[in-house]
């Protein structure tokens, strides 16, 4: 979830990170209910799988929005750390703490206990909360990437990539027997996103038909997949939903080369664009309470057909992030929070 200066030529990625923030919202409305298979009428259960179904791409794209921004550039490594660093973790310790005190002495009424507030931040006060160590972590490895990358060919790229997907292809259930017990584990997780979105950026061409098609077919396989074997096993099957899976890796690459090199932007839309954009982290902080706020007043994707109130839901917790936090920046400090 970088956020660097946005210029005319990467508008694009503002407009990718807005639909990515988006969408985690949506997998987090959508959640609860896809869990509930066999408890819940199947209409609303296939409503709630299309939605968490289209919106997988959302972590992948947020890391390789990163690699297409920071790859390709070399820094020192303290400026470096000292400037990523700096702008993510004084709001990531904000909600963690927030988040912490919120759940165990408000919404709860434990007793005080700073041990479990310490533990909250080192290990995760709330459930979203684990994609910004991911991306802390992918931080501390990026300035060896940079100067990696400086020196490297496109098929050096390639090959990385090729045994990344490798690594994708052998976490489907059943296939990795037929291969040696390689350790891979070097080329694995959300890093090789983070290398793909630079190689997305610098080697791949946008074409629309391709881009559709490999979204089209990634969504297929999620919604069917998990479909089939959920009811299948008359049990919630989550494969399908893991983001390091090929169809996860076919809808985010087509969602990335659709939007990524977007440049004709309406000069009206770019204000607008550029503030959702400047709230995105924020955005994404800040969600979970919102929804939680949602839940006690009694607005859930029930309130309505689950067809529409995930989406409705969806939209009025985004948009309420948004004004929370567009009004936390206009104050003194606001930047350290959001």
């Amino acid at each position: 979830m970088d956020k660097s200066k946005t210029t005319q030529t990467n508008f694009g990625i503002s407009i990718l990170r807005i639909l990515a923030t988006l969408s985690v919202i949506m997998i987090h409305v959508s959640g609860p209910l896809v869990v509930e298979i066999g408890k819940i009428s199947n209409s609303d259960w296939h409503a709630a799988n299309f939605y968490d179904s289209i919106s997988r791409y959302a972590v992948p794209v947020f890391f390789m929005i990163s690699g297409s921004l920071l790859l390709g550039r070399q820094s020192e490594i303290k400026d470096f750390l000292k400037n990523r660093l700096g702008k993510i973790i004084p709001p990531f310790l904000f909600w963690s703490l927030f988040y912490s005190l919120t759940n165990r002495f408000v919404f709860t009424n434990e007793a005080f206990d700073i041990t479990k507030i310490v533990k909250d931040v080192f290990y995760g006060s709330e459930y979203h909360l684990w994609f910004v160590y991911s991306l802390i972590g992918i931080y501390l490895i990026t300035p060896i990437f940079q100067k990696w990358i400086a020196f490297s060919k496109k098929e050096d790229v390639s090959y990385f990539l090729i045994v990344w997907v490798f690594t994708l292809l052998l976490a489907i259930p059943g296939v990795n027997i037929y291969f040696p017990k390689i350790n891979l584990s070097y080329f694995s997780g959300f890093l090789g996103y983070f290398i793909l979105g630079y190689y997305l950026k610098n080697y791949v061409k946008s074409n629309k038909i391709i881009s559709l098609s490999l979204i089209l077919i990634g969504v297929f396989i999620t919604i069917f997949g998990t479909y089939y074997f959920s009811f299948k096993n008359n049990k919630f099957f989550d494969h399908f939903y893991d983001y390091i899976s090929i169809n996860t890796l076919l809808v985010s690459v087509g969602v990335f080369l659709l939007f990524s090199k977007i440049e004709n932007i309406n000069e009206k839309a770019k204000p607008i664009i550029a503030r959702l954009d400047a709230c995105s982290f924020g955005i994404f902080l800040i969600h979970p309470f919102v929804l939680t706020i949602f839940a006690i007043l009694g607005m859930s994707a029930f309130f309505i057909n689950p067809i529409l109130g995930i989406l409705i839901i969806s939209l009025a917790c985004f948009s309420l992030s948004f004004i929370v936090i567009f009004i936390i920046k206009k104050i003194k400090f606001g930047h350290l929070i959001a």
